[in-house]
């Protein structure tokens, strides 16, 4: 039982360690950026993007306000030279 609890615990540390953010990063005018890459042959630059929403989403509900997109880049994965990739630009209103 003990072994299969820390294998589990590794690879969700694992799966946590793939995923990188950049935090909300001020812009200025209100505006925000969030920048983000996950590791993985089955990730997609959709997938990205939907997780940096969900962390802006956050951010603005916390704030009691309706997060307002302004510009999404998302970029898959090429295999071997990049991870896949997405920043948004958005708003709290």
């Amino acid at each position: 039982m003990k072994i299969n609890r820390v294998i589990v615990i590794g690879f969700i540390s694992i799966l946590t360690a793939c995923a990188q953010s950049s935090g909300v990063v001020p812009l200025g005018d209100d505006s925000y950026m969030i920048s983000r890459s996950e590791k993985g042959f089955d990730v997609t630059g959709s997938a990205v993007k939907a997780d940096a929403l969900k962390e802006a989403n956050s951010y603005c509900q916390a704030q009691g306000k309706e997060l307002q997109l302004i510009k999404a880049v998302p970029k898959d994965m090429v295999p071997f030279r990049s991870d896949a990739q997405a920043e948004i630009e958005f708003k709290c209103q």
